[in-house]
């Protein structure tokens, strides 16, 4: 319990000499996950590319791409076996319908 209340204070200092969180960054993290449930939601549908899951995330490809790469080092999606002009991605786990 004295580590808890000890952690407490630690954080505490460190917010105050840090100060608020700005609302850019605030509004930039909300940004990130919103475009990660959408990348996700579309691939419960199954697999699919970078340019199919741009779309109904509103990206870009090359943005759609890079959360992509994230979420993949990160462990929520794999790449799909197989041949085409680009590699498809599915949910990891089969959380797929």
């Amino acid at each position: 319990m004295a580590d808890a209340k000890k952690l407490a204070e630690q954080l505490k200092k460190l917010n105050e000499l840090r100060g608020p969180v700005t609302q850019e960054l605030r509004d930039r993290v909300a940004a990130q996950n919103k475009a990660q449930k959408a990348i996700l939601d579309a691939l419960k549908e199954g697999p699919k590319t970078a340019p199919e899951l741009a779309a109904p995330a509103g990206l870009p490809e090359d943005k759609a791409l890079w959360y992509l790469v994230g979420l993949r080092k990160y462990g929520k999606i794999a790449d799909v076996a197989g041949r085409g002009d680009y590699p498809k991605y599915e949910l990891k786990g089969g959380e797929a319908k």
